[in-house]
């Protein structure tokens, strides 16, 4: 039996209803390209998150005392407070004001000098021994005033040593303001060593 002529292949040849899968196909490329494209257009509008601040610590009371600086004697005026006490130990304020236009801080004793007539075994100068503690800053503000303490003893019997006038020097300075003194007759305890007669720290206000 000789075959009959065999039908050659078509190039090309497309399945029944190959033009509607071609079609589907087509769409489902075309939506998923769709929803490709709009999520990444979503992507590039998101809004960024705003910079992060870092949180600034603030100034301890420690580094505004510091950057306030000392009190200098031209930043100062000496003046006298009351003078309180009878009998016993007496009480006499020295008041610190802070007169220039800055802030400026105050820590310790300073030093009080008594000045008066020549005393014949300790001579006419009287350096105040320092009270036992410790001194705290003070801060002074323009217009505020810090004061110091004189203790003394007047003597028990006897005309003692009446100072003149007193010469006060504040904390962590040389120079010195002076003063009238204004009592009366001072017990000398030059070198006693628990004296009765002393100077305190500086301390906050006008008056203890």
């Amino acid at each position: 039996m000789i075959p009959g002529p065999v039908e050659p292949a078509r190039v090309g040849w497309d399945p029944p209803g190959g033009d509607a899968v071609a079609m589907s196909i087509t769409r489902r490329a075309l939506v998923a390209l769709a929803v490709t494209g709009s999520a990444a257009l979503t992507g590039c509008q998101s809004v960024a998150p705003p910079p992060t601040v870092p949180a600034t610590a603030a100034p301890t009371s420690a580094a505004v005392s510091a950057a306030a600086g000392r009190c200098t004697l031209d930043q100062l005026t000496a003046s006298l407070g009351r003078t309180t006490g009878e009998a016993g130990q007496r009480h006499t304020v020295i008041v610190w004001t802070n007169t220039s236009g800055s802030t400026c801080t105050m820590t310790g004793f300073g030093g009080v000098d008594l000045v008066g007539p020549a005393d014949p075994m300790w001579g006419g100068v009287y350096s105040l021994p320092r009270q036992a503690g410790q001194p705290a800053t003070v801060r002074l503000a323009p217009g505020a005033a810090a004061h110091s303490t004189i203790t003394w003893l007047p003597p028990a019997d006897g005309p003692g040593w009446t100072p003149t006038g007193m010469n006060v020097t504040p904390p962590d300075e040389t120079r010195s303001a002076g003063l009238d003194w204004p009592g009366g007759a001072v017990l000398r305890q030059d070198g006693a060593t628990h004296p009765g007669t002393f100077l305190s720290p500086v301390q906050a206000g006008p008056e203890g």
